[in-house]
């Protein structure tokens, strides 16, 4: 089941179709406004960017996004091609390097992924976020998780979602902390229209 999720979500228009169905419009606009806070001309790394439909809900940026599925890339380039650059490729730090752009961007995000990566692949990510951001810059994340008194019914939805590595709140900031110190952290239950738990990381250079 979880394999042919995987393979229908791939396809741009189902992914954007579930997305809106239980998350609605006003949920990257809500992230975009409150936790990523991006302003104009700030430079973006958006690290598995999907679609970018984030994009449509920042101002004028430098926006740089990364994903390993070519049927993303080339809709985010159809659709957004004018508003950023896009890659079909898992971002490294030889990448930043190739791009001339490590130590560069205001802000690095992580939409939906570290969920997706094992211990060892999750330090790495934040370590990339941390040669790619300048001093002061910061790596946004948010991601599914198990925590205290938590909704049953979350808690079943979030058990059968495509990431294998679903952790509990305080797992994320541990790793999180093994390359950042100063790191802020929410938990919320009210983002989507069906029962679900995210934790949100905010870390700064």
């Amino acid at each position: 089941m979880v394999q042919r999720l995987t393979r229908v979500l791939s396809i741009p228009a189902l992914y954007r179709s579930l997305q809106y169905a239980i998350a609605g419009p006003s949920a990257y606009e809500g992230l975009v406004h409150d936790y990523i806070r991006p302003e104009p001309g700030h430079r973006i790394l958006d690290i598995g960017c999907g679609p970018a439909d984030i994009l449509h809900y920042m101002p004028a940026v430098d926006y740089v996004g990364f994903d390993e599925n070519p049927r993303y890339i080339a809709f985010a380039q159809s659709k957004l091609g004018d508003r950023g650059t896009f890659y079909c490729n898992r971002v490294n730090a030889t990448s930043l390097q190739t791009l001339g752009r490590e130590g560069s961007f205001d802000l690095v995000l992580a939409i939906a992924i570290l969920h997706h990566l094992d211990d060892e692949e999750a330090t790495q990510l934040f370590q990339l976020a941390h040669q790619a951001l300048k001093p002061g810059g910061r790596f946004v994340s948010i991601d599914a998780c198990y925590t205290k008194r938590q909704s049953p019914i979350a808690r079943f939805i979030i058990s059968i979602d495509r990431g294998r590595y679903v952790r509990q709140d305080q797992e994320y900031v541990k790793l999180a902390s093994r390359i950042f110190s100063s790191i802020m952290v929410d938990i919320r239950h009210d983002r989507l229209r069906i029962p679900y738990t995210h934790i949100i990381l905010e870390c700064i250079k």
